[in-house]
């Protein structure tokens, strides 16, 4: 039998096809050792996919973002929610611009409390989170949202409840210092 080169082509390119096939459904069951191996240091671009049809880790948390404002006398407002989601409409389905919206600041929120953990075991403290790309967006957010003239500055807290069965009462994820809004 004769090898040329178009047989080690393919049979090159079947080969790391085959292994990316594997590495993909062994990446399926994330608390392996070796699903955490290959993504780790042998997925270094990203090219191993997990696949999570049907939702097998579902949301059962909601968060919910308050904000208050202060002033240059120390006054201090009440708390009030900025909206991630919204009750649906009848045509929600036909017409909906707000959605594009809530549904990126909702996918921020969650970007920043996976990584709340990270930032709390590094330094004890959470300082460093407010140079987080996903903090620095709901700042932005919220430092254009429903602003007073006389307060000049604001303050936001991330909390989080069990959802739509409220068997604990929601708690306190992240408290921001206050910053000034302009």
């Amino acid at each position: 039998m004769e090898l040329n080169i178009e047989h080690i082509y393919d049979l090159l390119i079947s080969s790391v096809l085959i292994g990316w096939f594997i590495c993909t459904l062994i990446c399926q069951f994330r608390s392996s050792k070796l699903s955490t191996f290959i993504k780790s240091h042998l997925d270094c671009f990203g090219l191993v996919p997990l696949w999570t049809f049907f939702a097998p880790n579902p949301g059962k948390k909601d968060y919910h973002i308050l904000f208050r404002d202060k002033n240059g006398d120390e006054i201090i407002s009440e708390w009030e929610e900025l909206e991630i989601t919204e009750e649906r409409s009848a045509f929600s389905w036909l017409w909906n611009p707000e959605k594009r919206d809530k549904k990126i600041l909702s996918d921020v929120v969650q970007n920043l409390v996976s990584h709340l953990p990270y930032y709390r075991n590094e330094n004890q403290s959470t300082n460093l989170i407010m140079f987080s790309m996903p903090y620095i967006i709901i700042l932005n957010v919220l430092s254009h949202y429903h602003r007073r003239t006389n307060f000049s500055y604001r303050q936001f807290m991330l909390a989080e409840s069990s959802g739509y069965l409220n068997e604990t009462g929601p708690s306190v994820i992240l408290l921001s210092v206050f910053h000034k809004i302009q």
